[in-house]
């Protein structure tokens, strides 16, 4: 499957470092940097999906990562605030989750940016949709679908699964993120919505989430214990998360047949 480069936000962020690159320095660190990256494209030799599948990729994701961390910190040029480390983690996502359903009889289509999220119909003279769109880290559906908005006709990929990677979520972060799922799921009742965060920063006592379908802790940490020693990325979690995907994909994929076919055996709905 020929990947959109729109889906490769750290590539893109390191070919726009270098045209912004302006002294040997700079280039010299770009070019340090985009060494590393072929490096751990190298290294993203996906095995069969079978228990520990996912070791080496994870394992050179956690190198590559502590290299651009400390880049970011010691280089102005690669400032944090220019999202550049942040961007690896949705990237890294997405080519997990392509290379587990290349190998299963799915194709999924994806969208990012200006994924439609809320589709309502108003009540004015003119009529018409109202469209609500979001840029979402990644978002996986088996099919598009067109709407007219504003006389404008709009394609778009019917969402079954949207994810949010997150470097930590506290419970600010987490309502917020609700707030997200529940708007998409008035819409779209059979997506699911799934957080995948590095670190947690609020008492699972106090986990007030009522839409979100998962959530996926990938050093398995709470963010004060991270600052003193921070853990590395756990591919068994990477794991889950990809099984969680492929099987949400394989049973929407899959028709329920007529409802006499269904009483066979007795359950009508989640079959």
């Amino acid at each position: 499957m020929t990947i959109d480069p729109k889906f490769l936000g750290h590539a893109s962020n390191i070919a726009h470092k270098r045209r912004r690159a302006s002294t040997d320095a700079q280039h010299a660190v770009v070019d340090h940097v985009n060494q590393q990256y072929e490096q751990l494209l190298s290294a993203l030799s996906w095995a069969k999906p079978e228990t520990g599948w996912l070791e080496a990729p994870v394992a050179a994701l956690n190198a590559y990562t502590d290299t651009i961390k400390a880049i970011e910190k010691s280089d102005k040029f690669f400032n944090w605030r220019g999202d550049f480390a942040s961007s690896l983690l949705p990237e890294f996502l997405f080519r997990v989750v392509l290379a587990r359903l290349e190998g299963l009889d799915v194709l999924p289509l994806f969208s990012r940016k200006d994924s439609i999220v809320d589709i309502t119909l108003n009540s004015y003279r003119e009529g018409g949709w109202t469209v609500r769109k979001k840029n979402q880290d990644l978002c996986i559906g088996l099919r598009t679908d067109t709407i007219v908005d504003e006389k404008l006709s709009r394609t778009f990929v019917v969402p079954l699964i949207a994810i949010e990677a997150k470097t930590n979520i506290d419970i600010n972060k987490l309502n917020g993120l609700d707030f997200s799922a529940d708007r998409l799921k008035r819409t779209f009742p059979a997506a699911k919505y799934y957080l995948v965060t590095e670190t947690l920063d609020f008492s699972l006592s106090k986990n007030y989430s009522g839409s979100i379908d998962e959530i996926f802790v990938l050093r398995k940490q709470m963010r004060s214990v991270s600052r003193r020693t921070k853990a590395p990325y756990c591919s068994d979690v990477f794991e889950e998360f990809a099984e969680d995907v492929a099987h949400c994909m394989l049973r929407a994929d899959v028709s329920g047949g007529h409802v006499y076919d269904r009483l066979k055996g007795g359950k009508l709905i989640n079959v």
